[in-house]
């Protein structure tokens, strides 16, 4: 990769005539700056971008995505993109994501290239039904957390408490799967009320609030955490243990090389895929009921948005959403009542 190229994301405003850059590299470029790791989101750009250079090179007949260059990337081929994605049957919602990708690429050279013009700018996504994101019920949540009690009941170890008290703090706080991971034990506060900045989506920091009944949990599990470290540091140091993750895996780890205590993101997923009841429980899904269940007690949208750490408050009103069914109830309850005035 070029100077050129890299410094289009770590200068300000570069003076660079970029018309002739090789598009590939930029994208390579962006994808290393903004969706770095293994989590959902950062597959979900690699996949979007694959899918667009694939694409490119077919509508501007090119042999190879490295003959593409940056003029080859305008507005038509934005667009042909976009509804090519519709013909073929992909889902709506997948094709927003691919542009929303496509756009905040586009905005973020516009950003750094005197004279560039952001492609995507005019180029609209397909318009959806807002839906409110699926959550559990109450019931389930008791179903859910008893099963991880049983499963730590039946065989007393480690892991089976770390996992435990890892679904009860997703719950208990919101969490996306990756931030949980990626917290260190540094980060939560003396009294365990607080997680301290908190990396999110867009290299955002937020801190999170840890509220009184998971507390006692998260001692318990503290304890054992010291005790299995225990094993790797004979003397380990207030400092060393800072810069630990909060939720170690010791499979394969070794006290030489901290990032060899880290969970990995398809073991977070697995874990709480394993508490499943009723439905197939994922991170996300758990950071949904989160959302709905304090949406629904606090009846404070902005208050969520907060909790959520979500700097849109717009994106948080998907939860105030109501599925066909509930509209169909409300709308016969009120003309029920409307009638029975007369």
């Amino acid at each position: 990769m070029t100077k050129d190229v890299a410094d289009l994301f770590t200068e300000t405003r570069p003076d660079k005539k970029v018309a002739k850059l090789a598009l590939g590299s930029i994208v390579t470029e962006y994808l290393t700056f903004y969706a770095e790791g293994r989590g959902h989101t950062a597959r979900a750009k690699q996949l979007d971008t694959d899918k667009f250079l694939e694409f490119l090179k077919r509508f501007k007949r090119k042999k190879e995505i490295e003959e593409l260059s940056v003029e080859d990337w305008d507005f038509s081929a934005t667009q042909r993109f976009i509804d090519e994605a519709l013909r073929v049957g992909e889902a709506p919602a997948t094709v927003a994501r691919r542009l929303a990708t496509l756009k905040h690429m586009g905005r973020v050279l516009s950003e750094r290239i005197p004279g560039f013009i952001n492609p995507t700018r005019d180029v609209k996504p397909p318009k959806l039904q807002t839906r409110r994101p699926k959550s559990i019920n109450a019931q389930e949540v008791d179903d859910v957390k008893a099963k991880a009690a049983a499963s730590r009941a039946e065989k007393s170890s480690f892991n089976r408490l770390r996992n435990e008290t890892l679904l009860k703090l997703l719950l208990d706080t919101g969490l996306r799967a990756e931030e949980i991971r990626s917290i260190k034990r540094g980060q939560l506060s003396d009294k365990l009320d607080w997680i301290r900045q908190v990396r999110t989506k867009g290299r955002n920091f937020r801190d999170v609030y840890v509220t009184s009944e998971m507390r006692h949990p998260l001692e318990i599990y503290l304890e054992e955490r010291a005790r299995e470290l225990a094993r790797f540091f004979p003397k380990l140091s207030a400092s060393i243990d800072a810069t630990l993750p909060l939720f170690i895996s010791s499979y394969g780890a070794s006290a030489s090389d901290i990032k060899t205590f880290e969970l990995s993101p398809k073991s977070v997923w697995r874990v709480i895929r394993s508490f499943s009841v009723d439905t197939k429980l994922h991170p996300h899904l758990l950071r949904h009921t989160y959302a709905t269940n304090l949406l629904n007690d606090s009846r404070d949208i902005r208050l969520v948005a907060q909790a959520l750490g979500h700097s849109d408050v717009r994106v948080t009103m998907r939860y105030t959403e109501r599925g066909n069914e509930e509209v169909a109830e409300a709308l016969e309850r009120v003309r029920k009542n409307d009638r029975s005035s007369r």
